[in-house]
């Protein structure tokens, strides 16, 4: 396979593009890797930071506390 191409999201908002960048699969896997996201509002950012935590693992080994933390029984500081 050869390496991921690098997405940048420039205005990334909550991160709809990179997203679907990330979700995109072909014969050979993953093709792109989202490299870095720039937002500047505040809540956007931080969808953008958990969706980025969320994304190093693979479907099967994201950690529980990842759900713990949307479903608000823990904080962000203990998920990350």
């Amino acid at each position: 396979m050869l390496s991921p191409i690098p997405a940048i999201d420039v205005f990334a908002g909550p991160g709809g593009l990179g997203e679907g960048f990330a979700s995109f699969r072909d014969d050979d896997g993953k093709p792109f890797a989202i490299r870095l996201s720039i937002e500047k509002d505040h809540f956007a950012y931080k969808t953008l930071e958990l969706r980025s935590f969320f994304r190093q693992f693979s479907d099967k080994n994201v950690p529980d506390g990842y759900y713990e933390y949307l479903r608000g029984n823990i904080q962000r500081e203990e998920l990350f």
